[in-house]
Protein backbone atom coordinates (compact mmCIF):
# COMPACT_ATOMS: atom_id res chain seq x y z
CA UNK A 1 0.00 0.00 0.00
CA UNK A 2 1.26 3.49 -0.83
CA UNK A 3 0.23 6.91 0.46
CA UNK A 4 1.29 10.28 -0.91
CA UNK A 5 3.73 12.03 1.40
CA UNK A 6 2.07 15.45 1.58
CA UNK A 7 4.12 16.48 4.62
CA UNK A 8 7.84 15.75 4.45
CA UNK A 9 10.50 16.27 7.12
CA UNK A 10 14.14 16.43 6.00
CA UNK A 11 16.77 16.04 8.74
CA UNK A 12 20.34 17.36 8.44
CA UNK A 13 23.19 17.58 10.94
CA UNK A 14 23.74 21.30 10.17
CA UNK A 15 23.74 23.89 7.42
CA UNK A 16 27.49 23.87 6.87
CA UNK A 17 29.02 23.75 3.38
CA UNK A 18 28.62 20.02 2.74
CA UNK A 19 27.54 18.19 -0.38
CA UNK A 20 24.81 16.29 1.46
CA UNK A 21 23.40 19.48 2.93
CA UNK A 22 23.30 21.15 -0.50
CA UNK A 23 21.58 18.14 -2.07
CA UNK A 24 18.82 17.97 0.54
CA UNK A 25 18.16 21.70 0.35
CA UNK A 26 17.88 21.37 -3.43
CA UNK A 27 15.46 18.49 -2.95
CA UNK A 28 13.48 20.57 -0.44
CA UNK A 29 12.88 23.17 -3.14
CA UNK A 30 11.83 20.51 -5.65
CA UNK A 31 9.45 18.88 -3.16
CA UNK A 32 7.92 22.28 -2.40
CA UNK A 33 7.44 22.93 -6.13
CA UNK A 34 5.67 19.57 -6.37
CA UNK A 35 3.04 20.79 -3.91
CA UNK A 36 4.35 19.13 -0.76
CA UNK A 37 4.60 20.70 2.69
CA UNK A 38 8.29 20.64 3.53
CA UNK A 39 10.03 20.95 6.89
CA UNK A 40 13.81 20.97 7.36
CA UNK A 41 15.26 20.12 10.78
CA UNK A 42 18.94 20.75 11.51
CA UNK A 43 20.53 19.42 14.68
CA UNK A 44 22.80 22.48 14.99
CA UNK A 45 21.43 25.86 13.99
CA UNK A 46 23.09 28.60 11.96
CA UNK A 47 25.63 27.88 9.24
CA UNK A 48 26.49 29.42 5.86
CA UNK A 49 23.78 27.47 4.01
CA UNK A 50 20.99 28.91 6.16
CA UNK A 51 20.31 31.48 3.46
CA UNK A 52 19.95 28.64 0.92
CA UNK A 53 16.87 27.21 2.64
CA UNK A 54 14.12 27.69 0.02
CA UNK A 55 11.34 30.19 0.73
CA UNK A 56 8.25 28.32 1.83
CA UNK A 57 10.20 25.62 3.69
CA UNK A 58 9.74 25.57 7.47
CA UNK A 59 13.15 25.49 9.17
CA UNK A 60 13.58 23.96 12.63
CA UNK A 61 16.95 24.57 14.34
CA UNK A 62 17.08 22.17 17.26
CA UNK A 63 20.20 23.43 19.03
CA UNK A 64 21.32 27.04 19.04
CA UNK A 65 24.60 27.61 17.22
CA UNK A 66 25.96 29.46 20.24
CA UNK A 67 25.98 26.24 22.26
CA UNK A 68 28.24 24.64 19.63
CA UNK A 69 28.27 21.03 20.86
CA UNK A 70 29.38 18.35 18.44
CA UNK A 71 29.55 14.61 18.02
CA UNK A 72 27.79 12.60 20.71
CA UNK A 73 27.17 15.73 22.83
CA UNK A 74 25.17 17.28 19.98
CA UNK A 75 23.25 14.04 19.39
CA UNK A 76 22.45 13.68 23.10
CA UNK A 77 21.15 17.24 23.33
CA UNK A 78 19.21 17.17 20.03
CA UNK A 79 17.60 13.76 20.48
CA UNK A 80 14.61 14.69 22.70
CA UNK A 81 13.98 17.84 20.63
CA UNK A 82 13.97 15.82 17.41
CA UNK A 83 11.57 13.22 18.83
CA UNK A 84 9.25 16.00 20.01
CA UNK A 85 9.41 17.69 16.60
CA UNK A 86 8.45 14.46 14.84
CA UNK A 87 5.50 14.00 17.22
CA UNK A 88 4.43 17.63 16.66
CA UNK A 89 4.85 17.91 12.87
CA UNK A 90 3.53 14.38 12.23
CA UNK A 91 5.29 14.03 8.86
CA UNK A 92 4.08 11.43 6.42
CA UNK A 93 7.72 10.73 5.56
CA UNK A 94 11.05 11.52 7.19
CA UNK A 95 14.17 11.67 5.01
CA UNK A 96 17.58 12.06 6.63
CA UNK A 97 21.18 12.00 5.47
CA UNK A 98 24.66 11.34 6.90
CA UNK A 99 25.30 8.19 8.93
CA UNK A 100 25.35 9.72 12.42
CA UNK A 101 22.18 11.73 11.77
CA UNK A 102 20.48 8.68 10.25
CA UNK A 103 21.10 6.64 13.39
CA UNK A 104 19.75 9.44 15.58
CA UNK A 105 16.65 9.84 13.39
CA UNK A 106 15.79 6.14 13.65
CA UNK A 107 15.94 6.36 17.45
CA UNK A 108 13.90 9.60 17.46
CA UNK A 109 11.19 8.02 15.29
CA UNK A 110 11.05 5.05 17.63
CA UNK A 111 10.68 7.36 20.61
CA UNK A 112 8.08 9.57 18.88
CA UNK A 113 5.85 6.50 18.42
CA UNK A 114 3.91 7.83 15.46
CA UNK A 115 3.28 6.17 12.14
CA UNK A 116 5.64 7.69 9.56
CA UNK A 117 7.57 6.40 6.59
CA UNK A 118 11.35 6.57 7.15
CA UNK A 119 13.95 6.83 4.37
CA UNK A 120 17.68 7.05 5.10
CA UNK A 121 20.14 8.46 2.56
CA UNK A 122 23.65 6.98 2.81
CA UNK A 123 26.18 9.16 1.03
CA UNK A 124 29.61 7.85 1.98
CA UNK A 125 31.77 4.79 1.54
CA UNK A 126 31.98 2.51 4.56
CA UNK A 127 35.71 3.27 4.50
CA UNK A 128 34.60 6.44 6.28
CA UNK A 129 32.90 4.39 9.02
CA UNK A 130 35.86 2.88 10.83
CA UNK A 131 34.09 2.24 14.13
CA UNK A 132 32.96 -1.38 14.53
CA UNK A 133 30.32 -0.17 16.99
CA UNK A 134 28.95 2.33 14.47
CA UNK A 135 28.74 -0.33 11.75
CA UNK A 136 26.88 -2.62 14.14
CA UNK A 137 24.51 0.25 14.97
CA UNK A 138 23.86 0.67 11.24
CA UNK A 139 23.04 -3.05 10.92
CA UNK A 140 20.57 -2.87 13.79
CA UNK A 141 18.95 0.53 13.31
CA UNK A 142 18.88 0.84 9.52
CA UNK A 143 16.61 -2.22 9.37
CA UNK A 144 13.86 -0.04 10.89
CA UNK A 145 13.86 2.20 7.79
CA UNK A 146 11.30 1.71 5.03
CA UNK A 147 13.91 2.48 2.38
CA UNK A 148 17.63 3.08 2.06
CA UNK A 149 18.97 5.47 -0.57
CA UNK A 150 22.51 4.85 -1.80
CA UNK A 151 24.02 7.70 -3.82
CA UNK A 152 26.11 5.29 -5.92
CA UNK A 153 26.33 1.62 -6.84
CA UNK A 154 29.42 1.39 -4.65
CA UNK A 155 27.58 2.69 -1.58
CA UNK A 156 24.75 0.27 -2.38
CA UNK A 157 27.27 -2.57 -2.37
CA UNK A 158 28.51 -1.40 1.04
CA UNK A 159 24.95 -1.56 2.37
CA UNK A 160 24.52 -5.05 0.95
CA UNK A 161 27.68 -5.97 2.82
CA UNK A 162 25.94 -4.97 6.05
CA UNK A 163 23.24 -7.53 5.29
CA UNK A 164 20.51 -5.42 3.66
CA UNK A 165 18.61 -6.94 0.76
CA UNK A 166 18.56 -5.44 -2.73
CA UNK A 167 14.85 -4.69 -2.49
CA UNK A 168 15.43 -2.24 0.37
CA UNK A 169 18.24 -0.33 -1.34
CA UNK A 170 17.52 2.29 -4.00
CA UNK A 171 20.34 3.95 -5.94
CA UNK A 172 19.44 7.59 -6.54
CA UNK A 173 22.37 9.68 -7.64
CA UNK A 174 22.85 13.32 -6.75
CA UNK A 175 21.31 16.09 -8.84
CA UNK A 176 23.23 18.84 -10.61
CA UNK A 177 21.48 22.03 -11.74
CA UNK A 178 23.67 23.48 -14.48
CA UNK A 179 21.52 26.59 -14.91
CA UNK A 180 21.77 27.41 -11.21
CA UNK A 181 25.53 26.82 -11.21
CA UNK A 182 26.01 29.27 -14.08
CA UNK A 183 23.97 31.85 -12.17
CA UNK A 184 26.17 31.36 -9.10
CA UNK A 185 29.27 31.61 -11.30
CA UNK A 186 28.21 35.00 -12.67
CA UNK A 187 30.03 36.92 -9.93
CA UNK A 188 33.45 38.49 -9.73
CA UNK A 189 36.44 36.38 -8.80
CA UNK A 190 37.36 36.64 -5.12
CA UNK A 191 40.49 38.60 -4.31
CA UNK A 192 42.45 35.47 -3.36
CA UNK A 193 42.19 34.18 -6.92
CA UNK A 194 42.09 37.38 -8.94
CA UNK A 195 45.11 37.68 -11.26
CA UNK A 196 46.08 34.04 -10.58
CA UNK A 197 44.87 32.63 -13.93
CA UNK A 198 45.50 30.25 -15.55
CA UNK A 199 45.01 27.79 -12.73
CA UNK A 200 44.04 24.26 -11.75
CA UNK A 201 41.53 23.96 -8.90
CA UNK A 202 40.58 21.40 -6.27
CA UNK A 203 37.60 21.94 -3.98
CA UNK A 204 37.01 20.01 -0.76
CA UNK A 205 37.50 19.90 2.97
CA UNK A 206 41.13 19.71 4.06
CA UNK A 207 40.77 16.27 5.61
CA UNK A 208 42.36 12.84 5.35
CA UNK A 209 39.64 11.67 2.94
CA UNK A 210 40.52 14.29 0.29
CA UNK A 211 44.26 13.41 0.30
CA UNK A 212 45.60 16.82 -0.70
CA UNK A 213 49.20 15.74 0.07
CA UNK A 214 49.08 13.48 -3.00
CA UNK A 215 47.70 16.36 -5.07
CA UNK A 216 50.51 18.68 -3.93
CA UNK A 217 53.15 16.08 -4.77
CA UNK A 218 51.55 15.43 -8.15
CA UNK A 219 51.41 19.11 -8.98
CA UNK A 220 55.05 19.57 -7.93
CA UNK A 221 56.19 17.16 -10.68
CA UNK A 222 53.58 18.15 -13.27
CA UNK A 223 54.31 20.29 -16.32
CA UNK A 224 51.41 22.42 -15.06
CA UNK A 225 53.61 23.71 -12.26
CA UNK A 226 55.26 26.04 -14.75
CA UNK A 227 52.12 27.16 -16.58
CA UNK A 228 49.24 27.04 -14.06
CA UNK A 229 48.87 27.84 -10.39
CA UNK A 230 47.08 25.40 -8.10
CA UNK A 231 44.08 26.80 -6.20
CA UNK A 232 42.79 24.74 -3.25
CA UNK A 233 39.35 25.80 -1.97
CA UNK A 234 38.38 24.45 1.43
CA UNK A 235 39.15 24.45 5.13
CA UNK A 236 39.91 21.72 7.63
CA UNK A 237 42.18 20.23 10.25
CA UNK A 238 44.98 19.43 7.81
CA UNK A 239 45.55 22.98 6.60
CA UNK A 240 48.72 23.61 8.62
CA UNK A 241 50.29 20.31 7.53
CA UNK A 242 49.41 21.04 3.91
CA UNK A 243 50.93 24.51 4.05
CA UNK A 244 54.10 23.01 5.54
CA UNK A 245 54.23 20.45 2.71
CA UNK A 246 53.68 23.21 0.17
CA UNK A 247 56.74 25.02 1.53
CA UNK A 248 58.81 21.82 1.60
CA UNK A 249 57.98 21.23 -2.07
CA UNK A 250 58.96 24.78 -3.00
CA UNK A 251 55.45 25.68 -4.09
CA UNK A 252 54.82 28.77 -1.99
CA UNK A 253 54.49 31.06 -5.00
CA UNK A 254 52.47 28.53 -7.03
CA UNK A 255 49.76 27.26 -4.63
CA UNK A 256 46.93 29.31 -3.09
CA UNK A 257 44.81 28.11 -0.16
CA UNK A 258 41.63 30.22 -0.23
CA UNK A 259 39.84 28.71 2.75
CA UNK A 260 36.17 27.74 2.51
CA UNK A 261 33.87 29.69 0.19
CA UNK A 262 30.10 30.00 0.33
CA UNK A 263 30.11 30.31 -3.48
CA UNK A 264 33.13 28.68 -5.15
CA UNK A 265 31.51 28.41 -8.58
CA UNK A 266 33.17 31.35 -10.33
CA UNK A 267 36.52 29.95 -9.21
CA UNK A 268 35.50 26.54 -10.53
CA UNK A 269 34.10 27.87 -13.82
CA UNK A 270 37.30 29.80 -14.63
CA UNK A 271 39.59 26.84 -13.91
CA UNK A 272 41.45 25.03 -16.67
CA UNK A 273 41.08 21.72 -14.81
CA UNK A 274 39.52 20.33 -11.63
CA UNK A 275 41.37 17.57 -9.75
CA UNK A 276 39.85 15.24 -7.15
CA UNK A 277 42.52 13.36 -5.17
CA UNK A 278 40.25 11.65 -2.62
CA UNK A 279 40.93 8.35 -0.88
CA UNK A 280 37.20 7.70 -0.53
CA UNK A 281 33.91 9.38 -1.43
CA UNK A 282 30.23 8.54 -1.74
CA UNK A 283 29.33 10.33 -4.97
CA UNK A 284 31.41 13.52 -5.28
CA UNK A 285 29.17 16.41 -6.32
CA UNK A 286 32.14 18.54 -7.25
CA UNK A 287 32.91 16.32 -10.26
CA UNK A 288 29.34 16.77 -11.51
CA UNK A 289 29.53 20.52 -10.90
CA UNK A 290 32.81 20.84 -12.79
CA UNK A 291 31.41 18.92 -15.77
CA UNK A 292 28.23 21.03 -15.70
CA UNK A 293 30.42 24.14 -15.98
CA UNK A 294 32.42 22.62 -18.82
CA UNK A 295 35.60 22.14 -16.78
CA UNK A 296 37.70 19.01 -17.55
CA UNK A 297 38.37 16.73 -14.57
CA UNK A 298 40.87 14.22 -13.29
CA UNK A 299 40.03 11.99 -10.34
CA UNK A 300 41.33 9.14 -8.26
CA UNK A 301 39.45 5.89 -8.82
CA UNK A 302 38.40 5.86 -5.19
CA UNK A 303 35.44 4.16 -3.55
CA UNK A 304 32.86 5.33 -4.50
CA UNK A 305 31.46 7.47 -7.32
CA UNK A 306 34.17 8.81 -9.63
CA UNK A 307 34.19 5.73 -11.88
CA UNK A 308 30.38 5.85 -12.17
CA UNK A 309 30.29 9.60 -12.87
CA UNK A 310 33.11 9.52 -15.42
CA UNK A 311 31.91 6.46 -17.31
CA UNK A 312 34.93 4.40 -16.37
CA UNK A 313 37.28 7.15 -17.59
CA UNK A 314 35.43 8.21 -20.73
CA UNK A 315 34.58 11.67 -19.39
CA UNK A 316 37.74 12.29 -17.37
CA UNK A 317 40.92 10.44 -16.44
CA UNK A 318 40.96 8.07 -13.47
CA UNK A 319 44.10 7.16 -11.51
CA UNK A 320 44.90 4.87 -8.56
CA UNK A 321 44.41 6.29 -5.07
CA UNK A 322 47.55 7.81 -3.52
CA UNK A 323 49.66 7.58 -6.69
CA UNK A 324 51.18 11.03 -7.14
CA UNK A 325 53.10 10.07 -10.31
CA UNK A 326 49.97 8.73 -12.02
CA UNK A 327 47.98 11.77 -10.95
CA UNK A 328 50.65 14.11 -12.31
CA UNK A 329 50.68 12.27 -15.64
CA UNK A 330 46.86 12.34 -15.86
CA UNK A 331 46.73 16.07 -15.11
CA UNK A 332 49.17 16.78 -17.95
CA UNK A 333 47.33 14.42 -20.27
CA UNK A 334 43.87 15.85 -19.58
CA UNK A 335 45.14 19.37 -20.11
CA UNK A 336 46.69 18.40 -23.45
CA UNK A 337 43.72 16.29 -24.65
CA UNK A 338 40.56 17.14 -22.68
CA UNK A 339 37.71 14.65 -22.48
CA UNK A 340 34.35 15.66 -23.94
CA UNK A 341 30.68 14.67 -24.00
CA UNK A 342 29.88 16.08 -20.56
CA UNK A 343 26.32 16.97 -21.61
CA UNK A 344 25.17 13.36 -21.35
CA UNK A 345 26.39 13.10 -17.77
CA UNK A 346 24.78 16.38 -16.74
CA UNK A 347 21.46 15.42 -18.36
CA UNK A 348 21.43 12.10 -16.49
CA UNK A 349 21.59 13.99 -13.18
CA UNK A 350 18.84 16.55 -13.84
CA UNK A 351 17.18 17.86 -10.65
CA UNK A 352 13.72 17.03 -11.96
CA UNK A 353 14.54 13.38 -12.56
CA UNK A 354 16.28 12.97 -9.20
CA UNK A 355 13.48 14.70 -7.27
CA UNK A 356 10.87 12.52 -8.98
CA UNK A 357 12.72 9.38 -7.94
CA UNK A 358 12.94 10.59 -4.34
CA UNK A 359 9.23 11.50 -4.27
CA UNK A 360 8.31 8.08 -5.61
CA UNK A 361 10.27 6.47 -2.79
CA UNK A 362 8.92 8.86 -0.16
CA UNK A 363 5.40 8.03 -1.38
CA UNK A 364 6.17 4.33 -1.02
CA UNK A 365 6.60 3.54 -4.71
CA UNK A 366 9.63 1.43 -5.73
CA UNK A 367 12.17 3.13 -7.98
CA UNK A 368 13.54 -0.24 -9.13
CA UNK A 369 16.80 0.06 -7.24
CA UNK A 370 18.32 2.80 -9.38
CA UNK A 371 17.78 6.27 -10.77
Amino acid sequence: MTARADRILLVLPSLERGGGERVLLQLAGSFLAAGREVHVAVLLGGGPLRSAVPDGVTLHELIDAGDAPNGLALAWKAFPKLALLIRTVKPHTVLSTMTGTNLLVVLACMRARIRTRLVLREASSLVNTKSVLKRQAMRWLYRHADGLVAVSEGVAQDLRGLGFANGRIHVIRNPVDAERLWQLAAVGLPSEVRDKAPYVVSIGRLTEAKDFPTLLRAYATSALRGSHRLIIVGEGEQRMNLENLMRDLGLTDRVVFTGAMDNPYRVLADASLHVLSSRWEGYPNVLLEALALGVPVVSTDCPHGPREILGGGRYGRLVPVGDAAALSHAMDGEMARPSFGFEAIVAAHSPGTVASNYLALLDGVSVSGRD
